[in-house]
């Protein structure tokens, strides 16, 4: 079951947890029909494309499975272009860049739980960097500018990504002109002295970064990551990291192609203004979501510790949201949990407003003692904004404990059934999932 991480797509088209097809044809009870298939194996989906330019990508999306069907590799780039970027770096000088983990057998196979109560895996934590499918690479890059698309492809890793000279003093800025789904409105320098120090990413996150190594003739960089595992908001020292180190580059002592890049910020002055902001209607709606730990049984006398949105399991119709078609509206996530979770909404573009600080404990105390407290009652402090990089639009937002993030979703494109999920993909398999339906303005 393919999604389009990013498209909008109709509902038919779009991946929907259970509008699964087997090598047999067999499809769900509740989705008889995908499209009409020329063989009884296939299925049919439309992509429009009609959206802003941007760095998506595909990847199984069946229900329960897409934690094993992604690792095993099922997943992929899907670039939406305009012509204008013909101005940054392009054809070899562009390299889009999946950071993953994996672990192998001594075979050389992929390692993954079995499923049994010894082996469950309630996040899965590779010990092996992997890079466009590559352990541990490298890419000679010639002393001028790249583009470089990452994203973070992994079932539940974050990565908080540095660039260390081997080499000599000194490290090339990162700057960033593009998030999830689409060109900011002005560069976020990322490195010392930039907007940002790092760049972090959760899974399904992504980042376009422009890097010019025109002055480091000859020199080695790694990018490093310090996220530690489980993520919980905070970074350590590159030596606690457990994956120190995911790929270098090595800059080669001459240029073979003129660099026609224009200036980043003419670039990004003149991309949005051919992108507008959509004609999007405020509903004026605030709806509160909580981020949630709690017991799944799987089988009878069978139970795990999981996963929820809103306290809910997927086949709870009670908690589908229906937001009006052509509008937005504001949703809180209130991380209840002791993980950070990167929560994506299947369709919507969002706007990252801000976060504030959630007070977890005392919530969960009130849930605790029987009461129904209210999400907005256990926030505290002012509205902190979001880092440079993120003030683009996006689909996927990370959310760190005792914290809500503040969104601001639009509603456009299509009516219908979708889902928003954790992209921590042990999680969404075990229940962090639920449908919302866009209904039409009537």
């Amino acid at each position: 079951m393919t999604h389009l991480h990013g498209g909008v797509t109709g509902p038919r088209s779009d991946g929907y947890p259970e509008a699964w097809v087997d090598p047999n044809g067999n499809t769900a009870a509740d989705f008889p029909a995908i499209h009409d298939s020329p063989v009884p194996h296939q299925q049919v989906k439309e992509y429009p494309n009609k959206q802003e330019p941007a760095t998506l990508w595909y990847h199984d999306h069946a229900l329960g499975a897409t934690r094993l069907n992604v690792y095993a590799g099922l997943a992929g780039f899907y670039l939406l272009r305009d012509p204008m970027e013909n101005s940054l770096p392009k054809g070899d000088y562009e390299v889009p860049i999946v950071i993953q983990d994996r672990s192998f057998n001594s075979d050389g196979s992929l390692q993954y739980s079995d499923g049994t109560d010894d082996d469950y895996e309630a996040e899965f934590f590779g010990d092996v960097p992997v890079v466009n499918g590559k352990a541990y690479p490298y890419i000679e890059v010639e002393p001028r500018k790249y583009r470089f698309r990452f994203l973070n492809g992994s079932n539940g890793r974050v990565f908080n990504l540095n660039l260390r000279n081997e080499t000599a003093p000194g490290v090339p800025t990162m700057n960033q002109i593009a998030t999830d789904l689409g060109f900011l409105d002005s560069v976020a320098t990322i490195g010392p002295g930039g907007d940002q120090s790092s760049l972090l990413l959760g899974g399904a996150e992504r980042a376009d970064i422009v890097i010019d190594f025109s002055d480091f003739e000859g020199q080695t960089f790694t990018l490093t990551n310090n996220a530690p595992t489980p993520y919980a908001g905070e970074t350590v020292p590159i030596s606690e990291s457990d994956m120190p180190e995911i790929m270098r580059f090595k800059v080669t002592d001459s240029v073979t192609e003129e660099d026609e890049t224009i200036p980043l910020s003419r670039f990004l002055t003149q991309i949005n203004k051919r992108y507008p902001e959509p004609d999007v209607t405020d509903s004026g709606t605030t709806r509160y979501m909580t981020l949630d730990t709690g017991t799944l049984e799987v089988a009878p006398g069978i139970e795990y510790d999981s996963h929820f949105l809103n306290r809910s399991q997927w086949t709870d119709e009670e908690a589908v949201v229906q937001p009006t078609f052509g509008t937005s509206e504001e949703w809180v996530l209130a991380n209840v949990t002791g993980d950070s979770h990167p929560i994506h909404l299947h369709l919507a573009d969002f706007e990252v407003v801000g976060r504030r600080t959630f007070n977890a404990e005392a919530f969960d105390e009130a849930r605790q003692a029987g009461e129904d407290p209210a999400v907005a009652d256990y926030l505290e402090g002012p509205v902190i904004q979001p880092d440079p990089g993120e003030q683009g639009p996006k689909d996927t937002v990370l959310v760190n404990p005792n914290e809500a993030a503040i969104i601001r979703p639009a509603f456009t494109g299509f009516t219908g059934r979708y889902v928003w999920h954790c992209h921590i993909l042990e999680h969404e398999d075990q229940e962090m999932m639920l449908p919302y339906e866009v209904v039409p303005d009537e």
